[in-house]
């Protein structure tokens, strides 16, 4: 069988597909198309063995032509089709349907689901707001007569090469015995800065912490916060990993003793690389995201409103006008003792 996934948009989406790619792949015979829409997503697929054909198709750089074009070059070559969690979009569901295959498989969501053209799809489960992402992708697999299977962790494949860079990188950088990585930022797709912990607090948290190097990552999106941080950082313990490409990103975060980060792409692949982690979680909800498949620490400030985000193409926003105060109440002392906890 020839089994298509369709692309996701984030980092942190991509791999929580992983372990329903390793369970499929293992349990039937198929040969599995993966489409990536962007570069990052193809590069923590890359080297992954359950994958047959990995395509990069950049759709939001390209013409309205190409994308027809594109799209129009996988008609009936699938005979499936797979709109993992969460691709609550129209986009998606058309392409699912324009291509042809015989069986669309996705989810119809509690939220916009007719506005978004999941009836398109022919085999579909009822989003489950008490199910991880990962527990929503593997439960598509029914459809492939697979069921009550225990689910792995995510995956990410590095080479020897690449876990070696990654080592001697840390062990020239830091002497401390103790080293945490720490990731500042978040999408800022639809709003998502608002998932961000306030620069002050992390700052305030590493200097609490004079015995311990800290690895803080960002791209250009995150180097003012970054700054901030290196700049007050009382002693001399910031190592800034700036502009990295993503999989030597990846080899770094593994060597940490833990990590610390918003509910960002870089949380999920550090899970995905096995190094534990302390999440702090404002408007999104654990339940979905929460780092799967290592030890980990969820900090929340429990304001009653707070989940209050859900899977559509809305922007981000306050519900409750509160300027995102389920972060701005999370104390540095919560972070701190979440990752004493979680590694001390």
């Amino acid at each position: 069988m020839k089994v298509v996934i369709l692309p996701l948009y984030g980092i942190g989406d991509t791999l929580m597909t992983t372990p329903a790619i390793k369970i499929l792949k293992n349990y039937i015979k198929c040969e599995i198309t993966n489409i990536c829409m962007f570069q990052s997503n193809y590069e923590v697929l890359k080297g992954n063995p359950f994958i047959d054909d990995l395509i990069y198709f950049p759709f939001l750089k390209k013409s309205k032509l190409e994308v027809v074009k594109f799209i129009n070059s996988l008609r009936g070559r699938f005979e499936a089709s797979i709109n993992f969690y969460p691709s609550n979009r129209w986009q998606y569901n058309f392409i699912a349907w324009f291509i042809g295959s015989k069986n669309r498989m996705g989810h119809r969501y509690i939220k916009m689901d007719l506005r978004q053209l999941n009836f398109l799809k022919n085999y579909t489960v009822k989003e489950d707001e008490n199910l991880h992402n990962v527990e929503e992708n593997v439960k598509l697999l029914k459809f492939f007569g697979v069921n009550s299977i225990d689910i792995p962790p995510m995956l990410f494949y590095h080479d020897d090469r690449e876990i070696e860079s990654g080592r001697e990188f840390v062990k020239k950088s830091s002497m401390r015995e103790v080293k945490l990585g720490v990731h500042t930022g978040t999408s800022s797709f639809k709003n998502h800065k608002n998932r961000r912990w306030p620069k002050e607090n992390f700052s305030e948290l590493i200097n609490s912490f004079p015995d311990i190097d800290f690895f803080v990552f960002g791209t250009k999106e995150e180097e003012e916060s970054n700054q901030f941080i290196l700049n007050n950082a009382r002693y001399k313990n910031v190592i800034l990993i700036q502009d990295r490409a993503l999989r030597q990103v990846a080899s770094i975060i593994k060597q940490m003793n833990a990590f610390i980060s918003n509910d960002s792409g870089l949380m999920h692949l550090a899970a995905a690389v096995g190094t534990p982690v302390v999440a702090i979680f404002g408007p999104t909800n654990p339940v979905w995201v929460r780092p799967w498949g290592v030890k980990h620490r969820v900090v929340r400030a429990g304001l009653s409103c707070s989940p209050c985000f859900y899977y559509s193409p809305k922007a981000l926003e306050c519900v409750e006008g509160l300027d995102f105060k389920c972060l701005e109440d999370i104390d540095v002392s919560m972070v701190k003792s979440a990752i004493e906890r979680l590694i001390l």
